[in-house]
């Protein structure tokens, strides 16, 4: 795990602060403990994920008209995808602004199913019925 960021998401909050207070992870609970990392001196991350799931899933909400899935990851790269096409790509080592978008490049043929690949590993892990582009 040296040199690679914990990535965290929402659902590690819970199983985090009961293992900084000692507490076991119910069975039932989903979500990484990170708290080795600061009981343990980031030993115990070495099954850290290597991604986060992202997703905006409100259909009438006033800001957008559409739901979105995506995923980040400790090395740096962010996808999103509508229902059936890509939305969205980016570099974040190189570009943490967000300011361009490679996702309708043809540059990165190979990141962009890697990182379709973890989105869908997330989707089916969720037990979501949202719909990926193909690849």
């Amino acid at each position: 795990m040296a040199g690679r960021p914990a990535i965290l998401c929402t659902v590690d909050i819970a199983p985090t602060t009961l293992g900084l207070c000692g507490l076991p992870q119910p069975d039932w609970m989903r979500g990484f403990d990170y708290s080795g990392a600061r009981r343990h001196g980031g030993t115990s991350l070495e099954h850290a994920p290597e991604s986060a799931f992202l997703q905006y899933c409100l259909h009438d909400s006033p800001f957008l008209d559409w739901v979105w899935r995506g995923v980040i990851t400790a090395d740096g790269w962010k996808y999103v995808a509508l229902e059936g096409q890509p939305f969205g790509m980016f570099d974040l080592n190189r570009d943490p602004y967000e300011m361009e978008n490679l996702a309708f490049r043809r540059v990165f043929p190979a990141q962009r199913r890697r990182l379709q690949g973890l989105l869908a590993r997330w989707i089916a892990d969720t037990g979501d019925r949202f719909t990926l582009p193909q690849t």
